[in-house]
């Protein structure tokens, strides 16, 4: 905003033109509304700094933010403060309720806008986003771990214990015991945030950067070249324009930053996924340096770099960076923000090029959804959308449901720009093979069902035959039938083995 010529007291302004009823516009005024309430807890604190020492900043911070977004965790952390804070009485009469009306005045007065009576609440799902803001305007680093604002349940902290663990990591006693030790110690904090969760403060302060016209001037040259077509022109300009760019600023600078990703975007348009990937590696490396890990100009580098990884072939690496991406995305932005429509849609490219179609499925699908909850069901990146779709439903065999999310993206790129658009031809090229597919798959599958049906029939009208005949025992001899009828052995006895006692030869005993 202030490199386009807002200032920031004008963000009340803003938000009372942005429609709350609209789903297109309702991230970016959250966005709105959350800076404003990030700089009003910045001026809250800097009084409270005022009236406390030192050594006692951490547990201020620490006060602030448990009753900012921590009190569904803890409804009254001021409780929990050592004997010397809280002897302050502005830090033992703090509240969630106080700090939110303190909140809403400061927003009132400095940008003239009414916040609810509830947006502590509004809020929830997104304090790991005000949190960052708050850190970010009064310059305290936090430590780095997981902070719940409500109280967690045991299976969601050991979820969060064993994502963190080594997967080839043995689950020997010791070490079910340690994961244990770590479950119990997360469930037993009585706060979200401790103030030994606060490490340091550091200044912050504002700086001109100063500008190279010969820089700027090479870099627009080079720019405006490759719009044009010309390619070798664009790319001579914009590698002398780097050069003066780090003459000038150095390697370590947002400006050779920016200028190594549009030299990488050059080479990647050309297919030389190599160099685009090498430059936009310098690009993320100078990023993180100079703005900071969880800059979004740094998770913009990352993905486009993620993308050049999976144009080389190395879609494993590619899925590794938009992870990281993505949970850098978590702390900096919501889950509805229009950019991630993209990125989801690159991550579902590089799964399905993994064979992984149940996988990019999923990613399709949040793609689709995010885009029509911002641009509504009539607009030509949801009909791209629903074409992808309806690929991916085609390779898993539901032929169903690709019918009916083709057969939408047709109607749409039809009535817009006509039958003889090339994407309406290959969209109705793909519906009528759909179609077609999906009408010999339930001919196929009605056929398989009735043949299941008579082998089912037969076995049961057999089976009836075997207990309605029973099979004749008259071939039998007599010991057998008397053995059937009685269901035990016969009574004759068995001769024995040695055979009957025999006589001498005049009839007397041997």
């Amino acid at each position: 905003m202030h490199q386009r010529g807002i200032n920031m007291r004008c963000l009340g302004r803003i938000a009372e033109l942005l429609p709350t009823d609209s789903s297109s516009v309702r991230n970016i005024r959250r966005r709105v509304v959350v800076e404003m309430i990030a700089r009003a807890v910045k001026h809250v604190l800097r009084r409270l700094f005022r009236l406390a020492p030192s050594h006692l900043h951490s547990e201020v911070f620490a006060l602030v933010a448990n009753c900012l977004v921590g009190s569904r965790y803890c409804a009254n952390p001021a409780q929990h403060l050592t004997p010397a804070a809280r002897s302050i009485a502005e830090l033992a009469a703090m509240t969630p309720q106080t700090l939110a009306e303190e909140v809403r005045a400061q927003v009132a007065l400095r940008f003239r806008f009414a916040l609810a009576e509830d947006f502590v609440s509004s809020l929830a799902g997104y304090e790991t986003m005000l949190l960052r803001e708050v850190c970010v305007k009064i310059g305290a680093q936090l430590a780095l771990r997981q902070y719940y604002f409500e109280r967690p349940t045991e299976a969601s902290v050991h979820a969060a214990v064993m994502a963190t663990m080594d997967p080839a990591v043995k689950m020997t006693k010791p070490v079910k015991r340690q994961i244990k030790d770590k479950v119990d110690c997360v469930l037993a904090r009585p706060l979200a945030v401790f103030a030994d969760d606060v490490m340091n403060f550091v200044a912050r302060t504002k700086v001109a950067t100063h500008k190279s016209s010969f820089a700027d001037e090479a870099f627009e040259a080079g720019r405006l070249a490759l719009e044009k077509g010309d390619r070798a022109l664009g790319l001579e300009m914009l590698l002398e324009s780097l050069a003066l760019h780090e003459q000038t600023f150095g390697f370590l600078h947002s400006e050779s930053a920016r200028c190594y990703s549009v030299v990488s975007l050059a080479h990647y348009d050309a297919g030389e996924y190599a160099l685009a990937a090498e430059y936009m590696t310098k690009a993320v490396v100078i990023s993180e340096r100079t703005v900071g890990l969880d800059d979004p100009l740094t998770i913009h580098n990352y993905l486009n770099l993620a993308l050049y990884e999976h144009a080389r072939g190395n879609s494993l690496l590619a899925l590794r960076l938009m992870r990281h991406a993505m949970d850098l995305w978590s702390l900096v932005n919501s889950s509805d923000h229009p950019d991630l429509a993209t990125a989801y849609n690159n991550i579902a490219v590089m799964l399905q090029s993994l064979r992984l179609y149940d996988d990019s499925l999923r990613f399709f699908r949040a793609c689709l959804d995010v885009r029509v909850e911002h641009l509504g069901a009539d607009h030509v990146l949801v009909a791209g959308a629903q074409h992808s779709l309806a690929k991916v439903y085609a390779v898993t065999g539901d032929f169903k449901s690709a019918v009916q999310v083709e057969r939408d993206a047709h109607m749409f790129f039809s009535s817009k720009f006509g039958d003889d658009d090339p994407r309406s031809k290959e969209t109705g090229e793909w519906l009528a093979e759909l179609t077609f597919n999906a009408v010999r798959t339930a001919k196929l599958s009605k056929a398989a069902k009735e043949k299941i049906r008579e082998v089912a029939s037969t076995a049961s009208l057999m089976q009836m035959e075997q207990r309605e005949e029973p099979v004749s025992k008259g071939h039998l001899p007599i010991d057998d039938l008397i053995k059937f009828i009685t269901g035990r052995p016969s009574s004759s006895k068995p001769k024995p083995s040695g055979g009957p006692r025999g006589k001498g030869p005049k009839g007397s005993r041997r």
